[in-house]
């Protein structure tokens, strides 16, 4: 049977009712009015809460086939909203290259091959709920379309476009530092080994109708994270160190969790009681260890339930630099003048601009000394020990100090006889027992082993003989690992100009192996000095005084085959000292 125009638009209406919940609008005649529509909402609505109501009214709508769409201007945050009608049906979003909306009637409900079915003036009630992340305004615009063109008909106004706020806890970071300064871009620079403390403040402000009774914050990176920035997660839990505080006092260093998705996170003490507090702050600190690789790591703050429901969060950059060189990762070294001033260097903290900081006075009266030797590396924190023998053959040991304006203690004497010698040369921890060890080159060419005893006053073992025909070499240093086998070595130079490397073994009874040959042209320098790391590379160097006074720095390699690069000119001038320690 076939059904009259009149009856087949009246049941697309019901349908349409039926569908998404239109209630007709009253009315004793005809609307003559233009076509329009408009969107309201009723309040706003709690994250993970019970879902708010939204109208969309429609006045005047033509007679031909139409629907409705609600744009959503907060794009990124579309798919966390949800919207469903009375009969509980779920109003799937939309998504296109620039927008997200949301379709209401657009099925062609009448079957005559167009979009949509005539529609009645009324207000169609949904049902708007969130869940995290949403952004906390979220404008919402709603279109009439024409079903056979797909063009507008008309759309809401300004001043009638649904608001949608969502309340969820306000998360708003600071970082902060105690030199006064804020990383205006929400990053933070973390210096690896700086001993600078830097702070993040974290504010939570609650506006939640119903907040949870209980949540808790962590800092996480994820897997994705971790791997995008180069590292491993092992790396980042024992070399990064986030500290809490719920008072900016005292910071207690988190435990890392290690996610069975390759995450890692720190979780911080839970909050509680939401609901007398408009906010709350934590407070964390940020501290990277030497030897951690440079990089920017982007990490996540995320507030939770005790369910695990993700109330809040925000996206951090640590930016971490190598660029401050901490003072117990840089070499010391010292020089003595003709007046017997004992003048102070240290490796500079950043090594990319210069490779030594200007001279301090470390003490004065050091002209009664004819030999003088380190015992184990010196560090710009101050440690390291070093030996001196007096014209009458009496040897003093200096102990350092860990305080690097005062680097040494006062010496003690360790004992005469010692111009039997002439050469002494700090060897390190030669034999591994923990102490460093002396060598002592005797008239007759041989060379001697005094064993580390770790007792300042007695600070030698007796001697023991290692070997004969070291008269063979104009200069020894040694005190370093150059190999990087975690063994002090051993350089000579012979009186050919040719560099000789005897590498560490650690055995006390056959400290080094044979010697290898590293290269000719090493008596264009009257000085070589084998220091601590002075670049910040973790390398041991090697610095070198020509017969001009020109200072040269051979930065390590840690091959043993080729254990230095070609010379660095890093200074002048400094014939002016007799001695280089």
């Amino acid at each position: 049977m076939r059904i009259p125009r009149r009856h087949r638009t009246a049941l697309a209406v019901a349908a349409l009712g039926a569908g998404v919940g239109l209630t007709p609008l009253q009315s004793a005649s005809a609307d003559p009015a233009a076509p329009a529509i408009a969107v309201s909402m009723n309040g706003g609505i709690d994250l993970w809460g019970p879902a708010g109501e939204m109208d969309v009214t429609v006045k005047a709508p033509p007679a031909a086939d139409a629907y409705i769409r609600l744009e959503l201007a907060s794009s990124n945050s579309a798919d966390n909203l949800h919207f469903t009608d009375d009969a509980g049906n779920t109003l799937p979003i939309v998504h296109e290259a620039r927008t997200n909306y949301v379709l209401m009637g657009a099925d062609d409900s009448d079957h005559n091959g167009v979009k949509g079915a005539p529609l009645a003036s009324g207000v169609i009630h949904l049902h708007v709920s969130a869940s995290y992340p949403a952004y906390e305004f979220n404008p919402v615009r709603a279109y009439l379309i024409d079903g056979a063109s797909d063009s507008v008909i008309t759309h809401s106004s300004l001043g009638t476009d649904a608001r949608i706020f969502v309340n969820h806890p306000y998360l708003s970071p600071t970082w902060h530092s105690p030199q006064g300064y804020t990383e205006y871009n929400t990053s933070l620079v973390v210096a690896t080994g700086d001993t600078r403390p830097v702070d993040e403040r974290l504010n939570f402000q609650i506006a939640m109708k119903t907040p949870p009774q209980s949540t808790r914050t962590r800092f996480v990176f994820t897997a994705q994270q971790i791997a995008n920035a180069g590292y491993t997660a092992t790396q980042l839990a024992s070399a990064l160190t986030v500290g809490y505080s719920a008072d900016d006092q005292q910071f207690t260093p988190g435990t890392w969790t290690f996610g069975a998705d390759g995450s890692l996170a720190v979780e911080l003490p839970p909050l509680s009681d939401w609901q007398s507090h408009a906010q709350q702050d934590q407070y964390l600190h940020f501290n990277a260890a030497w030897g951690l690789p440079a990089g920017t790591l982007t990490g996540a703050i995320e507030v939770r339930d005790a369910q695990g429901t993700q109330y809040g969060g925000w996206r951090e950059d640590l930016k971490l630099t190598s660029d401050v060189v901490p003072a117990f990762a840089r070499a010391a070294f010292y020089g003595r003048d003709s007046a017997g001033v004992l003048w102070q260097y240290q490796a500079s903290p950043t090594p990319q601009y210069n490779h030594a900081t200007p001279r301090a006075k470390a003490g004065t009266g050091w002209q009664i000394y004819n030999a003088i030797t380190k015992l184990s590396a010196l560090k710009a924190d101050g440690t390291g020990d070093l030996v001196a023998r007096d014209a009458s053959g009496v040897l003093w040991y200096y102990r350092g100090t860990g305080h690097i304006t005062v680097p040494f203690a006062p010496r003690t004497r360790v004992g005469t006889g010692w111009q039997t010698y002439n050469t002494l040369v700090g060897a390190g921890d030669l034999t591994g027992d923990g102490h460093p060890d002396l060598l002592a080159r005797d008239h007759d060419g041989v060379l001697w082993l005094y064993k580390g005893t770790g007792n300042p006053t007695a600070p030698f073992a007796a001697r023991t003989r290692l070997g004969a025909g070291w008269n063979t070499y104009t200069a020894l240093t040694g005190g370093t690992d150059l190999t990087g086998d975690g063994h002090p070595d051993l350089l000579a130079r012979d009186h050919d100009g040719v560099l000789w490397l005897y590498k560490g073994t650690g055995n006390p009874t056959a400290p080094f192996t044979a010697r290898t040959r590293l290269g000719a042209g090493w008596n264009t320098y009257t000085t070589l000095l084998s220091t601590y790391d002075m670049n910040g590379d973790g390398k041991a160097d090697l610095l070198a005084v020509d017969h001009n006074g020109v200072l040269w720095l051979c930065k390590g390699t840690g091959n043993p085959s080729a254990p230095f690069a070609a010379p660095t000119k890093i200074g002048t001038g400094w014939s002016i000292y007799n001695t280089l320690i």
